[in-house]
């Protein structure tokens, strides 16, 4: 479609149409030429190469789409790893032989991602002994507070852990996981009860719903352009009542 910008007489006339511009000058001839679009505000995605493939991955992106391998973000290094709540300095706390970064006054640990995802696992958990059960969802905690990351310093983000387990954890996507006193084994009992599994039928349960409202409205948009069509008089003028 041709969109014109008018002017004074005497003055340039554009017309855009795709990427070609028509100028009329003053003397009323037009002339035909390419013009050079800027793209205000835009800026172009920065990639860096992954450090297990050597694939471009976007730099806000924390896992490679090539070989699914984590990036590492680098932390501060003069930074002491230091409780968010209590602001005194963390200790090494063992536990299911690994060496944990722990809290001595509120009980508070922090879990790099890799950590986490390994204490977090079905497996890992089906392996301790007793396996907790018995899980109870607890009411979340108020009021709300942000922490800040130990390995950068920034504010991490509030989530609940697998979207029904009531556990709040703060989370910094390049670099790990808050978890306060106690949530660590909530955390996983809520898993040895079966929590992710009911997780997962819940979120295939919304999946579903969602794909019938999609075939309702689906189906309804195809009722309404079927009517529109047999009510249109240029299809009974040349086709006839069929």
């Amino acid at each position: 479609m041709i969109s014109p910008f008018w002017a004074m007489s005497g003055k340039l006339l554009p017309w855009w149409h795709g990427i070609t511009v028509f100028i009329i000058d003053a003397s009323g001839r037009m002339k035909r030429s390419r013009p050079t679009i800027r793209m205000e505000g835009v800026m172009e995605s920065k990639v860096v190469k992954c450090p297990h493939c050597g694939g471009n991955v976007n730099v806000k992106s924390a896992t490679c789409p090539h070989c699914g391998g984590e990036r590492r973000y680098p932390a501060d290094k003069n930074r002491k790893p230091m409780c968010p709540r209590c602001h005194v300095p963390l200790n090494h706390y063992a536990y299911r032989n690994r060496d944990l970064d722990m809290c001595s006054q509120c009980g508070g640990v922090w879990l790099d991602r890799g950590e986490f995802r390994d204490l977090t696992r079905e497996g890992d958990v089906y392996q301790s002994t007793p396996v907790p059960n018995g899980y109870v969802r607890g009411p979340i905690r108020d009021p709300i507070q942000y922490v800040a990351c130990i390995r950068c310093g920034a504010l991490m983000n509030r989530k609940n852990f697998a979207k029904i387990s009531g556990v709040i954890i703060d989370e910094c996507k390049p670099h790990g996981i808050w978890l306060d006193g106690g949530e660590l084994e909530l955390i996983r009992t809520f898993i040895a009860d079966g929590g992710l599994e009911r997780a997962q039928n819940k979120e295939i349960e919304k999946n579903r719903q969602s794909l019938r409202e999609l075939a309702k409205t689906a189906g309804k948009v195809e009722f309404t352009q079927r009517m529109i069509h047999f009510w249109n008089p240029k299809r009974w003028f040349f086709t006839g009542w069929r």
